[in-house]
Order: C-alpha cells, then structure tokens, then sequence
C-alpha cells in the first residue's frame, strides 16, 4: 500500500508552491503532516489561514518557529524549517492576503487552511466560503468517509441550508455524490492543481469508493485514505 504523503508530494509536484485546503474532515491534521513532510525534504515550509485555527497555545502544529504578528514579514527561515504566522484574536486568524502573497517567495512551500467546519466531517459551503486566494497553486479538497451510515444534519456543517437538496437522515454513498456535485459542496472554489481527498477511509470499504469514483461526473483526482495511518487505499483513473 502506497504512502499518502508520498503521493500527495508528487502529485503537486508541478505546483506546490501555495497549497490551499479546503473541506472538512481532517485539513489541520493534513496541513500538520505535509508541512512536517515538505521539511524533511529540506523545504522552508510556511503554516497559515485564510480563516481561523486554533492558537498554538491550543493545538500543536509542530513548527519551528510562531509569529502571531507581522514579524514575520522581516523572517527569513532556514531550510527544513517549518514557520507558523498569523493573527490573534480569541483564535489564530488570517493574516492580510497581501502578507501572505508577500512572503511567496521566501518559502518553498506555503499551507493555508482556507475553510471552516467546525470539526464536522462534512460540510456545505455559503457564499463567503472556502476563502481561496488568487495566487493558490494547488487544492486539497478534503471530506471525512468515516460517517457512512451516521446522521447528516449532526456531522454536516451548513445543512440546515440545504434541506430541499440534502433531505436525508442518514449519510450514504449517494450524499458523497451529490456533495461532490453540488456547487456549494466539497468541490467549491478549488484552484490550481486539485485533488478530492476522502479521508478516515478503511480498506474494507474499497468496493463502495469504487463505486463512488464511478457515480460522479467531474474530471478531478478522488483519493481514498489515511492520513493517520499515512495510507492510500484507492484512487479512480482520472
């Protein structure tokens, strides 16, 4: 079985200079990996948002160096060496854009959690999200396949909006679907170079993500797998 982190890196490898992710259902853990990988590759990685994420006193993000402020913007880091940079309020929120835009080609790699979902692991967007910036080279669109069979209202972020779309009470391979065809859905807004990552999937389910990758239309990447376990289960052709 492949290595997910591995296959990330060379998926992106023509564009992974600004990686937005999007979604719900493990984009912090996702962000927290790739930068650890992107460093030991002896890449300069930068950690941020365009939204919110919990401060560092809160959540462990296994970087070098913190900037909680616009220090950062006279910070040149080594190489292997992963930087977190935001804002502050009651949590770690996104630096001006223009910031972040500045300080491109001073890293190898730049992570920005672009979206929100409240630790569900669904979610259905609104007008104002995902925040995406211009100069993203690459998405990674992710959603959590460990709710098969579980109630949708309580594990999708925004249903209450949706309710003529999304009427059902539990979460199927169909609700997958359709919150990959919905254009308030999984894929929304993605930029660049994107990939559909269907997190906490397990091996014995690899018929039904078979099956899953057949019923959409789009033509983007869907990967099955870990990001715990470092797995890639299953990935359709395209």
């Amino acid at each position: 079985m492949k290595h997910l982190l591995d296959e990330l890196e060379l998926y992106f490898s023509d564009s992974p200079h600004c990686l937005a992710l999007t979604g719900s259902g493990g984009k912090t853990t996702c962000m927290i990996q790739l930068a650890k990988h992107y460093a030991e590759k002896d890449m300069r990685v930068l950690v941020s948002t365009t939204t919110k994420l919990l401060l560092p006193k809160d959540r462990e993000y296994g970087c070098d160096t913190y900037f909680l402020d616009d220090k950062a913007l006279s910070y040149h880091p080594a190489k292997g060496e992963r930087v977190f940079y935001s804002h502050v309020t009651h949590k770690a929120v996104a630096p001006p854009l223009k910031n972040l835009e500045a300080l491109l080609d001073r890293y190898d790699v730049m992570l920005l959690e672009a979206d929100g979902s409240m630790n569900l692991g669904l979610k259905l967007h609104q007008e104002r999200d995902p925040v995406v910036p211009s100069f993203v080279t690459g998405t990674l669109a992710l959603v959590s396949m460990s709710l098969l069979g579980k109630p949708f209202k309580a594990n999708c972020f925004g249903s209450e909006y949706y309710k003529e779309d999304f009427p059902e009470e539990l979460v199927t391979l169909d609700t997958y679907s359709r919150l990959l065809e919905h254009k308030q859905g999984i894929l929304k807004r993605v930029q660049g170079k994107s990939l559909v990552l269907c997190n906490q999937s397990i091996e014995e389910d690899l018929e039904q993500y078979a099956s899953l990758s057949r019923s959409i239309s789009h033509a983007y990447p869907i990967w099955f797998g870990d990001l715990k376990k470092n797995q890639l289960i299953y990935r359709n052709p395209s």
